[in-house]
């Protein structure tokens, strides 16, 4: 049964006494179209029908932009909340209304917590709720005045299991999928309210030689191609085998996904930087989310697996001999603890990005003004309790800063991928280019570091919006960034140059060389690395940067089965890591679309080996 359909049927058992429905968000969406007509028939205010019904409108600023509810209550309760539109992430901001608006009809209250993991939607749509109760005539500050409540998950935690998967993102999942199809009980838990971690934050791009896309255009290339450029691209520091199985699984992970997950990809092709061919296959939503919420949905179809959310693990247990038996979780909502006994556990709880003492702690420049574009979650929960059972960490002062990030959240700007499509150039306040384009992300970030004020800038003409659709695509990054200031759109290079504070002169000069070496077919400069397209005529578009924590390349140390490693060298018995938790896989630098390759790769590897040595 999918979450979507779970979750209506139980919300509709619970919300029988109200004798009311909930419009979930993310289940049957409602059109643009039927959204604008919505909103023009509340224009004028809140509409009451002929059985004392009271519908009004209500709108909030999400993580993705604006979007609308409208809220219907009969003799002063809460009956139905229906989004009307939204741009907030698949499986993670849809999911937070769901739940939020489960705790609001349940308990007619607007004092509801928010979800873990979609704090900022969460906000966003009790401010929606409450303007639209203001506009009926309620108060919306009576509302956040009652009795607190919060969304509980119904899921009742097993106490025992064959496999524990900590962590349910892309590791996580492919990890929980594969135990389960060998015959084996899972327990895939969550720390979050909701499920996807940092791959459904990511664009979800995968470097995969011998693609099919690859195929039809002609290309050739080789998971040996891969190895070398992930080598190279990590200065030499990456374990060897380690890369390779990470290659050599790429085309049987993508084609798992395809197949198992559900999961559809765009016809074309991206080049990051350090590779040297076109190579990463993209979701067709340019989304991590669209992994995730397929891999969600394939989860909640499947009887062996108990999915649960708002289960932070706290300890791994162990027995007399070193071996993990179980896991020690608490609640965070409710404070609840409790074990779930087990024969192996998969950690797949990610990186450390967000947590800063413990950067700083392995590399002293990763302090507090260094911004990071990962998931809250990403706090290094998995190593810090697979160390405690005597694990090896290994690589850890390697942290990762992506270089086009917003400098003012630290969030990834999926606009600025139009770089990764070989249009635009990267300039500085003094209008000149400084680095090339599609170099290595250390590489360019250190660059962007080392400029004015530490910040870079985009330029790129309306013909590369148009070629790339990513405006479109990302039309809620797109809105938000252009209302801030951080990209600016304009009819001449001196409109957008005098905008963003960068000499204008200059940028034209800049342009103008660029387009030259573009017309010779090379780039005395920087190198630059793939094909070359000019920048024409306007609208144009220039785009603030800066670079952000992105990923950390260090972590527990695995053996080629993904086994955890003590510090003497020897395999944890019965404990498994995959995805950003362990490390010694990318070096120094991890190459752009390498993680997705490498969580879908080790983490079936981890759930197949943690359910033969569960047998």
């Amino acid at each position: 049964m999918s979450g979507c359909s779970r979750r209506q049927f139980l919300t509709g058992s619970a919300l029988a006494a109200l004798g009311g429905t909930l419009a979930l968000a993310g289940c049957a969406p409602m059109s643009h179209e039927e959204a604008a007509a919505k909103k023009r028939e509340a224009a004028a205010g809140n509409d009451k029908n002929a059985d004392g019904e009271v519908t009004a409108i209500g709108t909030g600023m999400g993580k993705h932009g604006e979007f609308t509810v409208e809220v219907s209550a009969k003799d002063g309760a809460i009956d139905r909340i229906t989004v009307l539109d939204s741009r907030e992430t698949p499986g993670m901001g849809d999911v937070a209304m769901e739940k939020m608006t489960q705790a609001i009809i349940d308990n007619q209250t607007l004092a509801v917590d928010t979800i873990s993991g979609a704090t900022l939607t969460s906000m966003a749509f009790l401010t929606a709720v409450g303007s639209a109760l203001d506009a009926m005539g309620e108060s919306a500050d009576d509302w956040k005045n009652r009795e607190p409540a919060a969304w509980v998950s119904d899921v009742e935690l097993p106490e025992e299991a064959d496999v524990v998967v900590i962590g349910a993102g892309g590791a996580g999942f492919a990890a929980a999928i594969t135990a389960a199809n060998e015959g084996k009980s899972v327990v895939l838990m969550d720390k979050m309210g909701v499920f996807g971690g940092d791959t459904a934050l990511s664009g979800g791009e995968m470097a995969v030689p011998g693609n099919w896309i690859q195929v039809t255009q002609g290309i050739e290339d080789s998971p040996e191609n891969l190895v070398s450029d992930m080598l190279v691209g990590g200065d030499n520091k990456g374990d060897p085998e380690l890369v390779a199985i990470i290659a050599n699984g790429a085309l049987d992970s993508a084609n798992w996904l395809t197949y198992e997950g559900g999961v559809s990809w765009k016809h074309d092709l991206m080049q990051f930087g350090g590779h040297n061919i076109k190579r990463s296959i993209i979701p067709i939503t340019h989304s991590g989310s669209e992994m995730t919420t397929k891999l969600t949905n394939r989860v909640n179809g499947m009887d062996d697996i108990v999915l649960v959310d708002n289960t932070k693990a706290v300890e791994l247990v162990t027995d007399d001999a070193g071996a993990v038996t179980g896991v020690k979780v608490e609640n965070p909502v409710t404070g609840d603890t409790s074990e779930v006994k087990c024969k192996a556990v998969v950690l797949a709880t990610g990186g450390f990005g967000s947590n800063v003492d413990m950067r700083v702690k392995y590399n002293p420049e990763m302090d507090d003004k260094i911004l990071s574009t990962d998931s809250v979650a990403a706090q290094g929960d998995g190593i810090v309790m697979a160390e405690k059972i005597g694990a090896d960490t290994i690589d850890m002062e390697y942290i990762q800063t992506y270089p086009v990030c917003d400098p003012e959240t630290g969030a990834l700007l999926y606009v600025g991928d139009v770089r990764l499509e070989n249009h635009g150039i990267l300039v500085n306040r003094e209008g000149d280019r400084f680095v090339q384009e599609l170099d290595r992300r250390d590489v360019i970030s250190n660059g962007i570091k080392n400029q004015t004020d530490g910040v870079a800038f985009l330029l790129f003409d309306q013909a590369a919006a148009d070629e790339t659709g990513l405006l479109k695509q990302h039309a809620d990054e797109y809105e938000n960034s252009e209302a801030r200031g951080v990209i600016v759109k304009g009819d001449t290079l001196e409109d957008v140059a005098k905008a963003q504070g960068v000499d204008a002169a200059e940028l034209k000069k800049t342009v103008e060389k660029w387009n030259q070496y573009c017309a010779d077919g090379k780039d005395p400069d920087f190198g630059y690395s793939a094909e070359m397209n000019v920048i024409g005529d306007g609208p144009y578009y220039l785009m603030a940067c800066k670079p952000a924590v992105h990923y950390t390349m260090g972590g527990l140390h695995i053996t080629p089965e993904a086994e955890v490693l003590t510090v003497e060298g020897t395999p944890i018995a019965g404990l498994y890591a995959a995805g950003e938790v362990a490390g010694h896989k990318m070096g120094t630098n991890r190459l752009g679309s390498c993680s997705m390759t490498d969580i879908y790769t080790f983490g079936r590897i981890a759930g197949k080996n943690a359910a033969d040595y569960a047998a």
